[in-house]
């Protein structure tokens, strides 16, 4: 889909996968076609299970939820609006430049929005859920490769109080992957080049625990296709990595652009890559009860 035309809103301050070569992960998985609901509870999605729908179709940076955070980035241009979107009026964009303190926010350089506010959004062990999102990689330039490998976060599913991350998905060189706990990598889409300037849905459907019966799966649907492809699964896994939880710890998701900058000795940031500002649009952005 090609943009057609930007609305920029101005906002106040409001609000890390190892290189990608093939992945020798266990339960990494040859890409193909899934059922809808693969673990095969549900099989039949009401409205009534979908927890968040953020479309944008309110025209309002926070999708009508008023506890959804934009960014807490101060750039003026850290994150607007856009139009139209992945299927409707509007989506939402976030850009982030390196070395400008004004996109420089929570210890990182980033510009991302996030539900963590909004208690229905929240994930906790036991339950199993779906996560749908839409992304669009604007003028994406590609990875120079006389530098060092960048990593610049799209989608996150965080727990709150430091501990890893349980699944977050990143472009690295020329590949979108998925990190998850503290050491687990795979690859989603192993060249997205060819997916630049387009739209992407994704798919993840994770049971969260804290043992050993957990799983998430990624799943794909490029422009014009009308299947979800099977691209990376973590099966008989602990999902839920948080070990807070009697501190009141909570998963939550967050979205935008979120780029991992190396450190010298001195706590200097240092730029390593070639392309100093990224720009992200993200769009659908659901949760589905599953269980």
């Amino acid at each position: 889909m090609e943009m057609k035309s930007f609305i920029y809103l101005a906002v106040a301050g409001i609000i890390a996968c190892t290189a990608c070569g093939k992945s020798d992960h266990p339960n990494a998985s040859p890409e193909k076609k899934e059922p809808i609901n693969p673990s095969g509870q549900n099989s039949t999605i009401t409205n009534s299970d979908t927890i968040l729908n953020v479309t944008y179709e309110t025209g309002t940076l926070n999708s009508g939820y008023p506890d959804i955070v934009a960014t807490k980035a101060t750039a003026t241009d850290a994150v607007s609006l856009l139009s139209p979107g992945r299927s409707g009026n509007y989506a939402i964009s976030h850009k982030v430049t390196l070395g400008n303190a004004d996109y420089y926010s929570n210890e990182a350089y980033r510009s991302e929005a996030d539900a963590i506010n909004i208690n229905d959004a929240l994930f906790f062990p036991g339950q199993e859920r779906r996560y749908e999102f839409s992304l669009y990689l604007k003028d994406w330039e590609q990875w120079n490769a006389a530098n060092p490998p960048y990593g610049d976060n799209i989608y996150q599913l965080k727990v709150s109080g430091g501990d890893p991350v349980p699944v977050r998905l990143l472009t690295k060189r020329h590949a979108i992957v998925v990190r998850y706990d503290a050491t687990g990598n795979g690859i989603v889409i192993a060249d997205f080049r060819s997916q630049i300037n387009k739209w992407i849905d994704f798919r993840i459907d994770v049971k969260w625990t804290l043992d050993n019966t957990g799983y998430f799966k990624i799943y794909t649907k490029y422009q014009g296709e009308q299947d979800f492809t099977l691209r990376f699964q973590n099966l008989n896994a602990r999902t839920f990595t948080g070990t807070q939880l009697a501190n009141g710890q909570k998963g939550y998701i967050k979205w935008g652009v979120y780029r991992e900058a190396g450190e010298d000795s001195n706590g200097n940031v240092i730029l390593t890559d070639n392309v100093l500002t990224r720009v992200a649009y993200h769009d659908n952005i659901r949760i589905i009860k599953l269980n």
